[in-house]
């Protein structure tokens, strides 16, 4: 499985980038709003820096599945992810996680 293939499997299994990209853009939005006016970003680029934050914790979510998983059959990661509860594991991660 490959990283594209593993976040096509998350967003299709779990509500991990949901939960994440809602806190992820509330803190965008409030570091948005401490620039000064004229600095201010458009929604575009606060939502660009939220997928842009979603994507490191992908990446670091992959390379500790990759580690583990010493396969690249998709099936193989379906397995390991289901068995050790990984996307529940993630779900509440994702629900408890602050941003400073």
């Amino acid at each position: 499985m490959d990283k594209e293939e593993l976040l096509e499997y998350i967003e299709i299994n779990s509500g991990v980038k949901d939960k994440f990209m809602e806190k992820a853009l509330d803190y965008q939005n409030e570091k948005n709003q401490k620039r000064p006016f004229a600095k201010r970003w458009n929604k575009t680029k606060v939502e660009r820096a939220a997928d842009k934050m979603y994507d490191q914790v992908l990446t670091r979510i992959y390379d500790k599945l990759k580690n583990n998983i010493k396969s690249s059959d998709s099936k193989k990661w379906a397995e390991f992810i289901e068995e050790n509860n990984v996307l529940e594991d993630l779900e509440d991660s994702m629900s408890d996680i602050t941003f400073e």
